[in-house]
């Protein structure tokens, strides 16, 4: 399933891109799970394997075009390393790859709103105020659920999880308490001070240093619960205790409602 949409870049330019949504376990009754990839981890199935493997529910995984955009970027990491080796060279180089940074990640970090809006129009074409769904985003990809939760014309969202979440803390929080519920939603966060891709691609993609992503910190929402850890970026697809984890939550979750 497609679902297109345009926006101006941040040179103004107009781009079209699409998100695609690929569903796993149709054909089974339980709640269903809504899974968002971000920075880095966009090709990465890892999670929607051990997941279909683990959870007999609908799985709607979303995938958007932020792989051109991630890989832009990592490029020009790569191609920058050797030439920091020679101080001269790099002096001259740096301020390309910042400018490289900035501008990839500025657009990855609009395409993830404008995936998050797209995804909600698809669910409130498809749900009711009786369906309810577990969301699910990593890095980027916290944007894109946060923002399909908020613009939810129903009251679908029955837990959330939010893994290195690479949105402003603040931001986080406004979407989160703008969901449509009439029920108290549980959330979970899940962050890391040992994330190097927060914080330092993030702040120079941002163009803030000052504000710290929820992907850093802990969220003091009275209806969030915060798992902190001390590993990498990508780090959360390789120690399968996340998954587990997020296994846990999905069936603490059915029984909340079921009580």
């Amino acid at each position: 399933m497609f679902n297109e949409h345009s926006y101006k870049s941040l040179f103004g330019f107009t781009r079209k891109c699409e998100i695609e949504i690929i569903l796993r376990n149709e054909d089974h009754d339980g709640i269903p799970i809504v899974i968002a990839p971000g920075f880095l981890t966009e090709n990465q199935e890892d999670w929607l394997t051990y997941i279909e493997e683990r959870i007999k529910a609908p799985l709607i995984y979303v995938k958007w075009r932020s792989s051109s955009i991630t890989r832009m970027t990592q490029k020009s990491l790569i191609s920058l390393l050797p030439s920091l080796a020679i101080p001269i060279i790099g002096s001259y180089r740096v301020p390309a790859l910042l400018s490289t940074i900035y501008s990839s990640w500025s657009n990855a970090a609009k395409e993830a709103s404008l995936a998050g809006r797209d995804l909600s129009r698809v669910l409130n074409d498809i749900w009711d105020d009786d369906d309810k769904a577990i969301f699910i985003g990593h890095s980027l990809g916290v944007r894109v659920i946060t923002e399909a939760m908020r613009t939810l014309k129903y009251d679908n969202v029955l837990t959330s999880i939010s893994i290195a979440g690479a949105i402003d803390s603040e931001e986080y929080e406004k979407r989160i308490v703008a969901i449509n519920s009439k029920r108290s939603i549980k959330h979970t966060n899940m962050y890391s001070d040992n994330d190097a891709i927060l914080k330092w691609l993030y702040r120079i993609g941002e163009l803030n240093y000052k504000k710290d992503p929820i992907g850093l910190v802990r969220c003091d929402l009275d209806n969030v619960i915060n798992y902190k850890s001390s590993i990498g970026h990508t780090e959360y697809h390789e120690k399968y205790i996340f998954s587990k984890t997020i296994v846990e939550i999905y069936n603490k979750a059915i029984k909340s409602i079921s009580i």
